[in-house]
C-alpha cells in the first residue's frame, strides 16, 4: 500500500511536465503583452481596418470625373458616323451635401481607429487576466501541495499504527480517502493551469502546447482614485466614444438627405478628338442646374428615416454613458472589496499555516483526532484561496476600471 502512494505522488509531481517537450522559457506579464500586441490575430486585423480609406473628396463626389467615350454607329442607307472626345463632369454645388458626405467618411475612419485601440485594450485585458490566473491558480497549487505532504504522512501514520494493531481499518480507509481528496484537487488544479496557459498562448498567437514559467506573485493593486477614474473615463472610453461618433454619422448623414432639397449645379467640358464630320471638332462646355420637384416622397421619406436613425444614435449614446457609469461603479465596488479582503485574508495565512504544522504534530502524539487535524488542513487550504482568490479579482478590477478610463493603453 505504501507503495501505491509514493507511485501516486511521484505521477502527481511528473504531471505539470507531461505534454511540453520544448524548453520552458521564464515570461513576465509585459513580455506576455508585448508578444500579444505583435502577433495576436484579432490585433492585426483591427489594424487593418484603420488602414482602409474612405473619406476622400472624390468618395465624397467633390471632384470631378473625366472620362474617354467613343462611339460609332451606321443608319442604312446613311454614311456610318463615328465620334471619340474627352468629356470632364463636375457637380460644384449639391447643397453642401458632399461636404456632409466627406465628414460621414471621416467619422466612419475615427470609428475605426477607436475600434482599434478598443481591440488592443480587450486583448491587453485578457492577457493579463489569463496570465494572473495561472500566478493564482499556482498558488492555489503550492499549498493544497503541502496539504498533500499532510495527508501522505498522516496515511502512513495510521498504516503504520494499523499493521502493529493499534489502528483500525476505518482510520486507514479515512486517511486514504483523503489523500485521494486531495490528489484530486491537485490535479484538478493542474487542469486549470494547463487550461489557463493553452489559452493565453491562443492570445499570443503561438503554438498552444508551448509551455512557459510565470512570476510567483500577483503584485498588489495600485490605489485608485474613483473620481479620478470616472473624469478619465468621461473622455476617454472607447466604447463611449464610439457611440459619440456614431451619432456624429447619423447627423452627417441627415445633412446628406437634407440637401436633396438644395438644387445641383454641375459643369461640363470636353474636347472632340476625331468626328466623321471634322468641322465639327474642338472644344465643347456648358453648365446646369437641376431641382427636384417630385420623386413619389422618396426624399420625404429618407428624410424620417434619418431624423429616427439620428435619434436611436442619440439613445444608444445615453445607454453607453449609463452602462459606463454602471460598470464604473460595481467594479469599483469589487476592487475596494477585494482589496480590503487581501488585507484580512493575509493575516489569517500565518496563523492557519502555524495551525496545521501543530495540529499534525499532536496527532501523531495521539492528541488531536483525525477529524480535527483534517479540519486544520482545510481552514490552512482556504485561506490560501480566500487570499489569492481576493488578489486575483482585485487585480481583475483594477485591470477593468484602467481600461474603462482608457488608460490600460498609453
Amino acid at each position: 500500500m505504501k507503495s501505491k502512494i509514493k507511485k501516486l505522488l511521484g505521477l502527481l509531481l511528473l504531471v505539470p511536465f507531461f505534454g511540453f517537450s520544448q524548453a520552458v522559457e521564464p515570461m513576465t506579464v509585459e513580455q506576455a503583452i508585448s508578444l500579444a500586441l505583435k502577433n495576436n490575430y484579432s490585433i492585426k486585423i483591427a489594424k487593418n481596418t484603420t488602414e482602409q480609406v474612405y473619406a476622400s473628396w472624390g468618395n465624397a463626389g467633390a471632384l470631378p470625373s473625366i472620362a474617354l467615350n467613343g462611339n460609332f454607329s451606321k443608319n442604312e442607307p446613311t454614311d456610318p458616323t463615328a465620334r471619340a472626345s474627352i468629356d470632364l463632369g463636375w457637380t460644384v454645388f449639391d447643397g453642401l451635401g458632399m461636404f456632409a458626405a466627406y465628414n460621414r467618411f471621416k467619422s466612419f475612419e475615427e470609428i475605426n481607429s477607436v475600434s482599434f485601440r478598443a481591440t488592443v485594450e480587450n486583448t491587453i485585458r485578457q492577457v493579463m487576466n489569463q496570465y494572473y490566473l495561472i500566478v493564482s491558480t499556482e498558488q492555489q497549487l503550492k499549498s493544497i501541495k503541502q496539504t498533500l505532504d499532510v495527508s501522505q504522512a498522516r496515511y502512513e501514520y495510521v498504516l503504520a499504527r494499523y499493521e502493529i494493531g493499534s489502528a483500525s481499518k476505518l482510520d486507514v480507509l479515512n486517511a486514504r480517502v483523503d489523500y485521494n481528496t486531495d490528489s484530486s484537487s491537485y490535479l484538478r488544479s493542474l487542469e486549470l493551469i494547463l487550461s489557463a496557459k493553452t489559452s493565453l498562448n491562443q492570445l499570443l498567437a503561438r503554438p498552444v502546447d508551448t509551455d512557459f514559467e510565470v512570476v510567483e506573485n500577483i503584485p498588489y493593486a495600485q490605489y485608485l482614485d474613483y473620481a479620478e477614474i470616472h473624469a478619465k473615463a468621461l473622455a476617454q472610453n472607447t466604447d463611449l466614444n464610439i457611440s459619440r461618433l456614431e451619432t456624429q454619422m447619423a447627423e452627417f448623414s441627415k445633412r446628406e438627405i437634407d440637401a436633396l432639397l438644395m438644387p445641383t449645379i454641375s459643369v461640363n467640358a470636353g474636347y472632340d478628338l476625331y468626328n466623321h464630320n471634322m468641322q465639327d471638332r474642338g472644344f465643347y462646355y456648358g453648365a446646369g442646374v437641376r431641382m427636384n420637384l417630385f420623386n413619389g416622397l422618396e426624399t420625404q421619406r429618407r428624410r424620417r428615416n434619418a431624423k429616427l436613425m439620428y435619434e436611436s444614435a442619440k439613445y444608444a449614446e445615453d445607454a453607453s454613458l449609463l452602462n459606463l457609469e454602471t460598470q464604473l461603479r460595481l467594479n469599483f465596488i469589487n476592487y475596494q472589496t477585494n482589496r480590503d479582503l487581501v488585507t484580512l485574508e493575509s493575516e489569517n495565512i500565518e496563523v492557519a499555516k502555524q495551525n496545521m504544522d501543530i495540529s499534525l504534530e499532536r496527532y501523531q502524539l495521539g492528541s488531536l483526532s483525525a477529524l480535527e487535524l483534517r479540519e486544520s488542513q482545510r481552514n490552512y487550504l482556504n485561506a490560501i484561496n480566500r487570499y489569492t482568490n481576493s488578489l486575483y479579482l482585485t487585480k481583475l478590477s483594477e485591470t477593468i476600471l484602467l481600461q474603462l478610463a482608457g488608460e490600460l493603453v498609453k
